[in-house]
């Protein structure tokens, strides 16, 4: 079922003491002597509900203040050493974020090397160039070959500000906005049992019986289209010609039919449950904006519609408005978003919808490229071939299904070009889908990594 998890969060908080660690939760990192909190609020969910950790980075910055320490004065050239690759700037240029790490000379000094009178920071290099680049003119731009999870820890490690994480973050639509939670106690008791798992032992009860439920529909879905549960019920004669045969799902709609039974209770669960959450709902107007909600009334639609057509018709199978009813039973394929709804307790299923929808515009862009490229290619084809005997290519339209399968790399081979004009045009059309998923993959790709690690990675530490 939608479920809006408690929403974990990323913290650059300099509090305590300690030297050195790892760059996820509960790590303690020397910054020098100081106090300054950063947070980052990134949301996730977890395979049964809600949980409160991600990344989290603790840092010291109290540190005995030395006299040994440089004083630099506001234009002195600095020399930054990130793992042994030297920087050098102006510290003028560092103080235009003044409260980062590196604008603040007491916590800057805390990694002063005497030996080699640079700062040293065992840190991404890769990352560093692209925030030496934001001190300079205030634009910051992730670097390709640094993965984003990676790209976002430095920032926090360097303190460049939770107001620029959240705009890079915003950027690159990968930033939600806080969860809005119910003021009434009642009906925030009723939220966190339906939408938060992780709140307690009755809301954990509720998720798995939910869980059973939607595989036991998704179950009863799969068995029922076989062949054995399905009446052959004789249409018409016509006839010398063959007797036509229409078949029906449900040999019974009554109590008797297992599957019948099954779909009763199932469906009741499911509407019963969404009744219930558009009750606590804090924003009922936005309640069914949401695609989760969406999938959940759809697949709930066919329950309806057979229970409609089957108190209508009194065991009648004629008759106009019988038959316009019929005609919903086309509904019965949204029963298929029943699988969707294992979204809400499968970190894997969570993270691959949190892709997609972040990753909407690149995806938009392939279709694009698809949609002209099997215009271009199944129109060059169809008049390379068509002066070929029992060509398959017998229209453009009928050359889509080449150009699509050759454009993705596929090549069933069911259909192939038989000419040498044909086999070069289907050439170019496998090279050019080849260059237009590589430029399309790698930014999905990037989204996936952030989402993916935000989840598993931030729920480990």
């Amino acid at each position: 079922m939608s479920n809006t998890s408690k929403m974990p969060r990323v913290n650059h908080s300099p509090v305590g003491e300690g030297a050195g660690g790892s760059w996820f939760g509960g790590s303690t990192e020397t910054l020098g002597r100081a106090t300054s909190e950063t947070e980052l609020v990134v949301r996730t969910g977890s395979s049964v509900g809600s949980f409160s950790s991600a990344f989290t980075m603790d840092a010291d910055l109290r540190h005995p203040w030395s006299s040994g320490f440089p004083n630099n004065p506001p234009d002195d050239i600095l020399t930054i050493n990130i793992g042994g690759f030297q920087y050098q700037t102006r510290a003028s240029t560092l103080a235009r974020i003044p409260k980062s790490l590196l604008a603040d000379p007491k916590r800057r000094d805390a990694f002063y090397d005497a030996g080699t009178k640079s700062y040293f920071f065992d840190r991404n290099r890769l990352a560093f160039d692209s925030i030496l680049e934001y001190y300079r003119t205030g634009k910051i731009v992730q670097p390709t070959t640094v993965p984003i999870h990676v790209f976002v820890r430095e920032m926090l490690f360097f303190d460049l500000g939770d107001e620029m994480i959240h705009k890079f973050l915003r950027a690159e639509e990968l930033h939600d906005e806080p969860e809005i939670l119910p003021t009434n106690k009642v009906q925030l008791l009723v939220y966190d049992l339906f939408n938060c798992p992780d709140s307690s032992i009755f809301a954990r009860a509720i998720a798995i019986f939910d869980i059973c439920m939607v595989l036991t529909a998704i179950i009863a879905l799969c068995v029922i289209s076989l062949q054995a549960f399905q009446d052959v019920v004789p249409v018409g004669d016509f006839g010398n010609e063959t007797v036509q045969h229409r078949k029906f799902e449900y040999k019974v709609n009554a109590f008797s039919n297992p599957f019948f039974v099954v779909d009763v209770i199932c469906n009741s669960w499911f509407i019963f449950d969404i009744v219930v959450r558009f009750a606590a709902s804090p924003e009922k107007r936005l309640f069914f904006c949401n695609f989760m909600a969406i999938v959940d009334v759809l697949s709930i639609t066919p329950f309806l519609e057979d229970v409609i057509v089957t108190a209508t018709t009194n065991g009648r199978s004629s008759g106009p408005s019988i038959n316009f009813l019929l005609a919903f039973r086309i509904l019965r394929l949204f029963r298929v978003f029943k699988v969707l709804k294992m979204d809400d307790y499968s970190d894997g299923l969570k993270v691959l919808t949190q892709t997609l929808r972040s990753a909407k515009k690149e995806l938009g862009i392939m279709v694009l490229f698809l949609v002209v490229g099997a215009i271009f290619f199944s129109t060059t084809m169809y008049y390379a071939e068509r002066e070929t005997t029992n060509t398959d290519y017998t229209s453009i339209p009928a050359s889509f299904w080449w150009a699509v399968i050759t454009w993705t790399t596929i090549g069933y081979g069911d259909i192939y070009p038989k000419t040498p004009g044909g086999k070069v045009v289907g050439c170019i059309c496998a090279i050019t889908g080849v260059l237009a998923l590589g430029m399309i993959i790698p930014p999905v790709v990037r989204r996936f990594e952030h989402y993916f690690y935000r989840t598993y990675i931030g729920r480990t530490n």
